[in-house]
């Protein structure tokens, strides 16, 4: 497929895609001297190794510091 339809798979903008091809992210297949095309399943094995596990971060109250438990050292 081209940059523009793998850019689309992935959802992300043609120029990010480029980065991640010239920084040998991802494999491609030259056609020419200008161009290149890229299989499925080189970005479906990217997608698989950056696949992370989410975690939401710990909120903190309004001051930056983490908020103080119900049953603080005032009651």
């Amino acid at each position: 497929m081209t940059a523009k339809e793998a850019a689309a798979y992935l959802r992300v903008s043609v120029r990010t895609l480029r980065g991640w091809v010239k920084k040998g992210l991802i494999p491609v297949i030259p056609i020419g001297t200008q161009e290149y095309r890229l299989a499925k399943k080189d970005l479906d094995h990217y997608i698989e190794t950056q696949r992370q596990i989410w975690q939401p971060r710990k909120r903190r109250g309004s001051n930056g510091r983490k908020p103080e438990p119900a049953d603080g050292p005032n009651d």
